[in-house]
């Protein structure tokens, strides 16, 4: 995994939150290139939380990503003492399966399969843990003249009193198993051990809960010869891939993509009354959720526009 940022959590958490309006300007833009009707880009700015938004919550919903992204991290912040107590070992975990890939022409996301391998593999390594799951394209790696790679991933904060011959030989045995493959010959299943305690926690709090401006890049990884890593970054992020991602995303519950494993459970809980108590309110300062509409039928006026009339519709499972 690359280094952490070395800044304080605020300073990340004010980072991430910039991405989020960066991401919206991408989205914008990409809406004012696409020259709908009033009432089209009503609703598609209301499918993304650009400005009303609809009843479900989901990834697409850029404000609420906002939202969650502060409580989150306020919530580990409140309550991170006392749910992973001084010397319990923390672990960054990162988690991408064959499973998970697919295209941007013909979209399939098993997320309630990889879900349940996530759960699976953190209890194997003996630890509670805060998930995260999220979508993100690959911008260097040729789908076969299908389309731009799509990957599932999971971001895990994790802990347990484990030790550390105990944990390493799990994680090999995970790496090695015929239920976690990768055809990019990289880790399905990377682990650093974090060391600044609350501090780190709050770190990847945010970095789990960051909006997905950006991809991943394939790149060799050092000292491993044959095998790779993924690395962030914005080339080959054009604004239709970014709106094609959100499309996907708007299918997706907010509440799906976040869930805990262990003594993390509640975590959740207060994580998901903050957010509803924040979106109650933003219901009561500002317009509310627009009216139901077909949301199928939306994208696929959407990808006509951007000329993508043969592209299938997301299939989240």
């Amino acid at each position: 995994m690359p280094r952490y940022p070395d800044l304080p959590p605020e300073a990340c958490l004010s980072r991430a939150i910039t991405n989020v309006d960066n991401l919206q300007f991408r989205i914008e833009r990409a809406i004012g290139h696409l020259r709908l009707s009033p009432l089209n880009a009503k609703r598609l700015r209301a499918a993304l939380g650009l400005s009303r938004h609809l009843s479900s919550l989901t990834l697409a919903d850029v404000q609420l990503r906002k939202a969650s992204l502060q409580i989150l991290f306020d919530v580990i912040e409140d309550l991170g003492h006392d749910l992973i107590p001084d010397q319990v070992p923390m672990f960054h975990l990162t988690l991408v399966d064959d499973i998970g890939l697919t295209t941007d022409r013909h979209p399939s996301i098993p997320l309630a399969r990889f879900r349940r391998k996530v759960d699976k593999a953190v209890r194997k390594l003996g630890l509670s843990g805060i998930a995260m799951l999220e979508i993100q394209g690959l911008t260097n790696y040729p789908a076969e003249g299908k389309g731009r790679t799509l990957m599932l991933n999971a971001h895990v904060l994790g802990w347990g009193r484990v030790s550390r011959r105990t944990y390493q030989d799990s994680l090999r045995k995970l790496n090695s198993s015929r239920s976690w493959t990768n055809t990019f010959n990289a880790l399905p299943v990377k682990s650093r051990k974090l060391k600044s305690g609350l501090e780190d926690a709050l770190k990847i709090a945010v970095y789990q809960a960051k909006a997905p401006f950006g991809a991943k890049y394939r790149v060799p990884r050092k000292g491993h010869p044959g095998e790779f890593r993924f690395r962030p970054t914005l080339s080959g992020f054009t604004d239709t891939l970014a709106l094609r991602i959100m499309e996907g995303l708007n299918q997706i519950s907010i509440f799906d993509a976040v869930f805990c494993i262990g003594e993390a459970k509640h975590v959740r809980k207060e994580w998901k009354a903050r957010l509803m108590a924040w979106n109650r309110l933003r219901d009561e300062v500002g317009r509310g959720s627009v009216r139901p509409f077909d949301v199928a039928e939306m994208w696929r006026g959407i990808r006509r526009r951007n000329g993508h009339e043969i592209y299938d519709p997301f299939v989240i499972e």
